[in-house]
C-alpha cells in the first residue's frame, strides 16, 4: 500500500499491474456521487475519477511542456 498526499491511498494488487486500486476520503466521493445524481452525466464514480484524473494529467503535461519550452529559450540580452 503507497500513501500519497490529500488522504488517497493507492493499492498495488499485484507485482505488474495493469490496474490500481485509488481510496479518497469518504467526504470528496460523496460530494462526487451528489454530482452523478444531479448531473446525470456519469455512469459511476469510478468514470468520474478517471475522466477528472485525465483532464489533470493533460492539464500538467501541458504546463511541463511550457515549462520546459521556457527554460530552453534565451533569455532576452544575454550574451
Amino acid at each position: 500500500m503507497m500513501y500519497h498526499g490529500y488522504g488517497s491511498v493507492v493499492h498495488q494488487l499485484s507485482e505488474n499491474p495493469k490496474w490500481t486500486s485509488v481510496a479518497f476520503p469518504s467526504e470528496m466521493v460523496e460530494a462526487i456521487r451528489e454530482l452523478i445524481k444531479e448531473l446525470k452525466y456519469w455512469p459511476s464514480v469510478s468514470t468520474f475519477c478517471r475522466e477528472a484524473v485525465l483532464d489533470k494529467i493533460k492539464k500538467e503535461r501541458e504546463l511541463l511542456k511550457e515549462l520546459r519550452a521556457e527554460r530552453r529559450e534565451p533569455k532576452v540580452g544575454a550574451c
